[in-house]
C-alpha cells in the first residue's frame, strides 16, 4: 500500500507540473524548443503611405516558416495565428512621444489534410474579417507573413505641423493548446522586438 500511495503521489506532482507549464503557455510566457532554437523573427519592409486620404501601412514579417516545427504543426492541423500590433506615434520634442493610434491585426491558418487546402483568415479590429482558401503553400505563407495596406490613420485626423512614426511588432501563437508538446514547445509565444520607421509627415515616408 506504501508504495501504490508514493506511486500517486508521484502521478499528482507530474500533473501538477504539466497543469503549471500549460498555464505559462496559455499566459503566452516565453518557452523553450523541443529541438534546437528556433530563428528568430524579425519585421522587415516597413513602409508607410497616403492613399486617398489614409495613412497605410506594409510590412512583413521574416520568413516565419523557415522553422521546420512551425510548418509541421500546420501541416498537422495546429490552428496557427500570427498576431500584428501597430502603433502610430507623434513625435515631440521635449516630452515624451504619445501612441495616438493602435490597431491589431490577426492572421491565422487551419490545414484540412482531406482537402489538402489551406483556410486563411484575417481579422482586424474592430470588426473588419475576410477568409482565403488556398492549397499553395507559398501562397499560405505570405498571406500569414505580410501586411499590405492596413490603415493605421485618416490624414484629416492628424495634425499637419506634427512629425509621426509607426511602431509594429508580431507574435506568433496557436490556439490548440492541447496539442502534443513536441509541435507547440518550438514557436509558442514568439514575437519581433517593436520595429520602427523614420519620422514622416501627412504624406508617409
Amino acid at each position: 500500500m506504501g508504495a501504490k500511495f508514493m506511486n500517486f503521489g508521484d502521478l499528482g506532482r507530474w500533473w501538477a507540473g504539466a497543469a503549471i507549464l500549460l498555464l505559462a503557455l496559455a499566459a503566452g510566457a516565453p518557452a523553450l524548443p523541443a529541438s534546437g532554437t528556433a530563428p528568430a523573427l524579425r519585421i522587415r519592409d516597413l513602409l508607410v503611405i497616403d492613399k486617398n486620404g489614409h495613412l497605410l501601412v506594409f510590412a512583413s514579417l521574416e520568413d516565419p516558416f523557415a522553422s521546420p516545427e512551425l510548418f509541421e504543426a500546420v501541416q498537422s492541423g495546429v490552428t496557427t495565428r500570427f498576431t500584428f500590433e501597430l502603433g502610430l506615434l507623434r513625435s515631440r520634442r521635449f516630452i515624451y512621444d504619445s501612441e495616438i493610434l493602435s490597431r491589431r491585426v490577426v492572421h491565422q491558418v487551419k490545414y484540412d489534410a482531406l482537402k489538402k487546402a489551406y483556410t486563411f483568415l484575417i481579422q482586424r479590429e474592430p470588426q473588419e474579417s475576410a477568409q482565403r482558401v488556398t492549397q499553395s503553400r507559398d501562397e499560405m505563407a505570405d498571406w500569414m507573413r505580410e501586411i499590405n495596406g492596413v490603415a493605421i490613420a485618416q490624414v484629416r485626423e492628424l495634425d499637419p505641423q506634427s512629425q509621426y512614426y509607426l511602431r509594429i511588432r508580431a507574435r506568433v501563437n496557436s490556439v490548440d493548446f492541447g496539442f502534443p508538446f513536441s509541435y507547440i514547445l518550438a514557436f509558442m509565444g514568439q514575437k519581433t522586438d517593436w520595429a520602427y520607421t523614420p519620422a514622416f509627415g501627412l504624406q508617409g515616408m
